[in-house]
């Protein structure tokens, strides 16, 4: 290694020679892919060598080519005949997108005319975001609104919202859409439950109803009336991180009541039991439903979570870094 290899560089400079911005460079570090050689203990500023810059360079690529975060890690932490491997089968599944996005496309050409636009997406991955979405569905009488999925669509997404009150999930997935308006509509959760999860779905609306095609079949949704929650003004108005928590989903203790989480620098402990962790950030003891918490991890994707705290009163962000699109926020309770 050359001295100038061991030079370090602000996080800026490092951007700009790897082709990573910023704000991925600080992602990587927090879900521990790429982590700085040194951090200022004052100013938080983050610092790399010339050398990490191959290490870089490979996760650009690897990103650019849309492959997910666990396989990039697992590329990365293997040996070279596995990283191939994996680079291969990932290419594989592309081509594979490929070929179903050809056929959606004799679908979409069809759909310029209509008022509202129209949207098609991957079954598979509408099926995977109403199974994560909707356990944060209410099931009170009280507010009928909230025991439906939000299902927002406009000329690039499709976004689906769900909340009880005490937890609020949302996942946006890339869509190819028509051309008209943009729309919503309120979903009762059973008729999203029962479309198909293979091909390809194209979601229409009409003034008054909403249904779902795929391969000629035609599935009327079930709407729910009522004005749902504005959550982009909840979300937009969360306060700063905190504490960060990085664990192993499984290592999420068991059990009923109320939890109460302590996190430092002495680690995490959960009920006064130790949980292997990373903590960063000021001391903090936050208390949980055990029932609300282990729904929003279970609805999370990949072997690692990421806890963002904010407060003892505040909302916790559940974040995975396979699925960076499903976000969920955990209403904590009175210890």
């Amino acid at each position: 290694m050359t001295d100038s290899d061991e030079e370090f560089v602000t996080i800026g400079v490092f951007a700009r020679a790897s082709g990573l911005t910023p704000s991925a460079l600080r992602f990587y570090d927090d879900c521990g892919l790429l982590v700085p050689t040194s951090i200022d203990a004052k100013s938080g500023y983050r610092y790399y060598t010339r050398a990490q810059s191959k290490r870089a360079n490979i996760i650009r690529q690897l990103r650019e080519i849309g492959m997910p975060l666990d396989k990039v890690a697992a590329a990365l932490d293997g040996d070279a005949a596995a990283a191939v491997e994996i680079v291969d089968r990932h290419v594989e599944d592309l081509a594979a997108h490929a070929r179903a996005a050809a056929e959606s496309a004799v679908v979409i050409r069809r759909l310029f005319d209509e008022k509202y636009c129209t949207a098609s997406v991957s079954a598979a991955e509408f099926a995977s975001a109403v199974r994560q979405v909707s356990s944060a569905a209410g099931t009170s009488e009280d507010f009928p609104v909230l025991r439906g999925v939000l299902i927002e669509v406009d000329g690039t997404s499709v976004t689906l919202t769900a909340t009880d009150r005490y937890r609020l999930s949302t996942h946006s997935l890339v869509a190819q859409s028509s051309s008209g308006g943009s729309w919503s509509r309120i979903a009762a959760v059973g008729s999203l439950e029962t479309v198909t999860a293979t091909g390809t779905l194209v979601l229409r609306a009409t003034d008054d109803a909403m249904v779902i095609d795929s391969d000629g079949a035609r599935a009327e949704v079930d709407l729910v009336d009522g004005d749902f929650p504005d959550w982009r003004v909840i979300m937009d108005g969360l306060a700063p991180t905190a504490t960060r928590v990085v664990l192993h989903r499984d290592l999420v203790p068991l059990g009923g009541g109320t939890l109460r989480i302590e996190a430092g620098p002495h680690g995490l402990t959960v009920d006064g039991v130790p949980v292997p962790a990373r903590v960063t950030g000021t001391e903090m003891t936050v208390f949980f439903d055990a029932a609300v918490l282990h729904a929003a991890v279970a609805s999370a994707v990949g072997p690692d979570l990421m806890f963002d705290i904010a407060a003892p009163d505040q909302p916790m962000l559940v974040r995975s870094a396979v699925d960076g699109a499903l976000t969920t926020l955990v209403m904590p309770v009175r210890g």
